[in-house]
């Protein structure tokens, strides 16, 4: 009788061990805000970066290489986002269908599919009386039209039939008299467009080419570009670590 007493609450201890260990290999795991070490894969060979030794041994702030969160400090609720999120390994299918799972909401779109402006901050009449010498200036001449139309009569919202879309036609034309402004290659379109409030748009975000000419990886740095240059800019700078042409085998594994 009493190495049955004994026995049986070993083995009900060992039944709960059993259960809880199936429970937590089922359910996932908690995000872990501040990793080790990251491995990433490239033809060069792999990088072991450590992730926790620059952060916490080297005193290097959040901010300094994720330049999505200003704060020093990051949590599970307010995480800086891995780098993945917007630099991929490759502008490929997946990475076009499975990055927008990287934000914790979609307010993160606007940051860079931020191509949904409202009115044209355009003061037809002051152009008319002060800086035009007449409508031709700005509208097509007798060759084109007799008299001046709407430039939406036959400029829509893309190419049609070699007609340039509103949008080309109305950028030649004012770059043509606004050269100065044109010149400083703006970094966004608010000098010339009302933006709207795009935190609640619940629509689909346009694509890159919608505005840019240049193509997504001309815009956004491919993964291994964005860590050479971040990376060895700040070794560069502080005369310590790993940086130059000849440096590759301290952080590429070659073996």
């Amino acid at each position: 009788m009493r190495a049955k007493n004994k026995t049986l609450p070993v083995l009900v201890a060992a039944i709960a061990l059993v259960i809880a260990a199936a429970v937590g290999y089922v359910l996932p795991g908690g995000s872990q805000a501040m990793p080790v070490r990251i491995l990433f894969n490239n033809k060069g060979g792999k990088v072991i970066f450590s992730h926790l030794t620059h952060h916490r041994d080297y005193q290097i702030e959040c901010a300094r290489c994720h330049h999505d969160r200003p704060q020093v400090q990051v949590s599970d609720k307010t995480g800086a986002l891995a780098c993945g999120s917007c630099h991929p390994q490759d502008f490929d299918k997946n990475f076009a269908s499975s990055h927008a799972d990287s934000f914790p909401d979609e307010s993160y779109c606007i940051r860079c599919h931020h191509v949904e402006y409202g009115q044209l901050i355009f003061n037809h009449k002051e152009h008319a009386e002060e800086y035009a010498d007449d409508c031709r200036a700005c509208h097509h001449d007798a060759s084109i039209e007799p008299e001046p139309r709407k430039c939406s009569d036959c400029h829509k919202g893309k190419e049609l039939k070699g007609v340039p879309s509103m949008r080309e036609a109305g950028h030649k034309k004012c770059a043509s008299c606004h050269e100065d402004m044109f010149a400083k290659h703006l970094s966004s379109c608010k000098e010339c467009h009302q933006s709207v409030d795009m935190t609640q748009y619940k629509g689909d975000y346009s694509d890159c080419g919608a505005c840019h000419d240049a193509h997504a990886r001309d815009l956004v740095l491919p993964r291994m570009n964005a860590f050479h240059d971040q990376c060895m800019s700040c070794h560069e700078s502080l005369g310590a670590g790993p940086y130059g042409p000849d440096a590759c085998n301290q952080c590429h594994i070659t073996r």
